[in-house]
């Protein structure tokens, strides 16, 4: 393919194009990216020939650190090194907002072209899924330390999630932060956990597995069978596997520039591919 294409911001008009896009068994991005559109973290393109939308790709900052995810490339213009030039494109973006790190979540077959634009591998995220025997979760002493957000929770979350992913995300987490759930026991003074279901996958960061493995288990109630982690959550992998839980697939974690420092065992569910 002659280079005729053009890398263009995306607009809010070309949402309705990107669910076309989409390869088959993924799900549908198209309301990831109109939830984050025109916040100032976040920088969608699109990858235009002859004035048709041939591809997408976003990036996320959070302060100096960048995520790229959701690079889609339609079906007929596949394997000729257009997520490439996606990826190069947003490379770009983060180096003009003086981004100092670019992570992403890579599949085996993008695996050698995110490494040969210098992105080195940092571990994998592993996922894994509830089998269809269920079991039935009865309430107990610590499942009653969940209770509903509050005012009071909002800079203990943001403080949570640093720790944890080693970045300020708060300007992703403030749209859905009034709907999260936080694990307090009556007589601690501080949380040692949150979930938010509505943001992604249903993300958790919690500070000890007590708390963590409580919020699994709630997100089961609301259906959210698979769950998605770093595989240094040795103990969450374990607790998952004791409850009919399986593995069936991974991702590369990989990183451009410098590495962060965080504690990934303390994700007992991600965000997404498209932010850790």
């Amino acid at each position: 393919m002659e280079k005729s294409f053009t890398i263009e911001t995306l607009q809010g008009s070309d949402l309705r194009h990107i669910k076309d896009l989409t390869p088959v068994g993924w799900y549908d991005v198209t309301p990831l990216y109109k939830m984050h559109l025109n916040q100032d973290y976040f920088f969608p393109i699109k990858l235009v020939w002859k004035k048709i939308i041939i591809g997408v790709g976003e990036l996320i900052i959070n302060k100096k650190n960048g995520w790229l995810g959701n690079i889609i490339v339609t079906k007929s213009f596949r394997n000729q090194g257009l997520g490439k030039e996606i990826t190069k494109g947003l490379i770009e973006i983060a180096n003009t907002q003086l981004c100092e790190s670019i992570y992403l979540l890579s599949t085996p077959l993008g695996k050698p072209v995110y490494q040969k634009l210098g992105f080195q591998e940092k571990g994998k995220y592993l996922f894994y899924e509830k089998g269809e025997r269920n079991i039935e979760i009865e309430a107990n002493n610590e499942s009653r330390s969940i209770i509903p957000y509050n005012e009071a929770f909002r800079s203990q979350i943001f403080e949570l999630d640093k720790k944890a992913i080693g970045e300020d995300r708060s300007k992703v987490l403030t749209p859905k932060i009034e709907q999260s759930l936080v694990y307090k026991k009556p007589h601690e003074d501080k949380i040692s956990g949150f979930f938010i279901p509505t943001l992604g996958d249903g993300v958790i960061i919690c500070n000890n597995e007590t708390a963590g493995f409580e919020f699994i288990k709630e997100r089961e109630k609301l259906g959210r069978k698979r769950v998605i982690i770093p595989e240094e959550c040795k103990g969450t992998i374990n607790f998952l596997l004791q409850n009919q839980y399986s593995h069936f697939r991974e991702a590369t974690f990989m990183y451009l520039g410098k590495m962060k420092d965080w504690n990934p065992e303390m994700i007992f569910s991600r965000i997404g591919g498209f932010l850790g």
